[in-house]
């Protein structure tokens, strides 16, 4: 139960690290931004076992794969805004990213994975303004040996200059 519920985060963080790199490009607006991910990972619970999940049923959680939504906000400083590379994020330390490009005001990027979980991935963002960008994300691999593919569309919005409380 445990590898499975690794194996599923692990899956859902490609999706969320991604999502942020869009952002660190030099077409925002330093401040508080949100970003709502719509996800969808077709059969993952085809890779857990029946019994687990029943478990992860009777516990309320949520059955893994299908069409996820959520969202989360960041902050982002004037220098990260300038910056046109992403940072480097702790939890994707084994992930590269590689032919980052911008086309006015697209970016587009690879990413590939090696270590615990392995595959390939590609993003696109397009800012239609400072204060707003939508996208996608999509992801090929496997992660603690189960295969798991993975697709994203992802919306960027500013909140404000004043970043506050995250949460």
């Amino acid at each position: 139960m445990m590898r499975i519920s690794v194996t599923i985060a692990s899956m859902g963080l490609v999706a969320a690290v991604a999502v942020p790199l869009v952002a660190f490009a030099s077409h925002g607006k330093a401040g508080l931004w949100e970003i709502t991910t719509h996800m969808n990972m077709p059969n993952m619970s085809a890779n857990i076992p029946p019994d687990a999940l029943a478990r992860m049923k009777a516990m309320g959680m949520a059955m893994p794969g299908g069409n996820q939504s959520f969202s989360s906000q960041i902050c982002m400083t004037a220098a990260q805004v300038a910056e046109d590379q992403p940072p480097p994020s702790r939890n994707t330390k084994d992930c590269t990213v590689s032919n980052l490009k911008h086309d006015g005001h697209t970016i587009t990027a690879d990413m590939t994975c090696s270590g615990e979980m392995q595959g390939t991935g590609h993003y696109e963002a397009t800012y239609d303004s400072d204060e707003h960008y939508s996208g996608s994300y999509s992801f090929t691999g496997t992660a603690h040996g189960h295969p798991g593919n993975m697709s994203s569309n992802f919306e960027g919005r500013w909140i404000s200059a004043d970043c506050g409380s995250v949460k």
